[in-house]
């Protein structure tokens, strides 16, 4: 009877557990399924040179914020500022800060204005000589400026056969692939090649868009977006053209000549090289054009760096100018992508570190609200 009594105690214990443990499933359950996360839409727009990270970014951090939803359409730099200066857009992209006119312009609007580098990439020139298929060919910042400046017409001129000896060069006019929109890729690459010829700076300068000197002789075509111009390339035969590097695959891509004579391959450690040395002090709600922190990422005097580096811009209003779901949503998002973002980064890109990462994670505060 004894041995009845204790299994029977066993019993009645296994059975309150039972129920104990049914009574707090529903609790438990509860709290995984309905998160306090804010169930908002963000809009986005700007430059193509971040757009295959940022896609990785939302796809990332959709998953674990499902009740929030981020779009974001790259249709240039240039688009992008003129979008979020216009309200069109929650936040903006681009490869240059916002220019000090349409700041002040911005700031008056949404009470402060936040600039922060997220992302940083190298832009690739890339060539479609199908007598060459995947070879390397090798550039010299002279010869290149020449290459744009028409001075060189044709593939095989000594100039460019002397840097490439083991390689037999077609006698083909080369055909110059450039962006059509306002592009912070043109902007990069027109500005590092003002640094670096006296006679670029003078004749054409830098900018979101400038007048190809090869336009005038009927050798230069226009593309829109990263994308648009790395398809035009593979369709070209013989053309050359530049966009950011998530955008190489399948293309010829040039080894550059950097500062210090030697010819790099773009690739995301010598991008990362070449930012090694940048040194900043970056407050996120001031006129960050000033900072010109282009011209420390350019052409830099780092062994292994490669040449034509940038970050890229992601640009934000101040709290009180969104609706207070939408701030905290935004909040999330930058605070997800200055933390754990950063293990999410793209074949093609290089993370950005140090005092940029603070500001992502500073401004995200700020947006959280009280």
């Amino acid at each position: 009877m004894k041995k009845l009594v204790a299994i029977g105690s066993v019993v009645l214990a296994a059975v309150a557990l039972a129920l104990l443990g049914l009574l707090l499933r529903p609790t438990v359950t509860s709290q995984t399924a309905q998160p306090n996360y804010p169930s908002a839409t963000l809009s986005g727009s700007g430059a193509t040179f971040p757009q295959a990270q940022i896609n990785v970014w939302v796809s990332e951090f959709s998953k674990k914020y499902p009740t929030i939803k981020v779009e974001y359409a790259g249709g240039g730099s240039g688009k992008g500022q003129s979008d979020f200066i216009q309200g069109v857009v929650d936040f903006a992209c681009s490869d240059v800060p916002l220019k000090t006119a349409d700041w002040e312009k911005a700031r008056s609007a949404y009470g402060a204005v936040y600039q922060i580098p997220w992302v940083a990439g190298g832009v690739a020139f890339v060539f479609n000589i199908p007598e060459l298929g995947n070879a390397t060919l090798r550039l010299s910042q002279s010869v290149l400026v020449n290459v744009l400046l028409g001075r060189v017409e044709y593939w095989d001129d000594p100039s460019i056969a002397s840097l490439n000896p083991g390689l037999k060069l077609p006698h083909q006019k080369i055909i110059f692939v450039h962006r059509s929109d306002a592009s912070g890729t043109t902007n990069v690459v027109t500005a590092f090649l003002s640094k670096v010829s006296q006679e670029w700076r003078e004749r054409v300068g830098a900018g979101l868009t400038v007048q190809w000197p090869l336009d005038s002789v009927g050798r230069g075509v226009g593309a829109q977006g990263n994308q648009g111009v790395a398809q035009t390339v593979r369709n070209t035969p013989y053309s050359l053209g530049y966009v950011e590097l998530a955008y190489t695959k399948n293309l010829g891509v040039v080894a550059l000549e950097n500062a210090l004579s030697e010819y790099i391959i773009p690739t995301p450690e010598s991008v990362a090289k070449a930012l090694e040395g940048v040194s900043v002090k970056l407050d996120p709600a001031s006129d960050v054009s000033k900072l010109n922190l282009l011209d420390q990422t350019l052409n830099v005097k780092a062994s292994g760096a490669y040449p034509i580096v940038s970050v890229s811009y992601l640009i934000v209003k101040s709290p009180s100018a969104y609706p207070r779901e939408k701030a905290k949503a935004l909040s999330l998002f930058l605070e997800w992508v200055f933390t754990e973002g950063q293990r999410y980064i793209a074949e093609g890109y290089a993370p950005v570190a140090g005092t940029f990462l603070e500001a992502g994670r500073s401004v995200a505060k700020l947006l959280s609200g009280p």
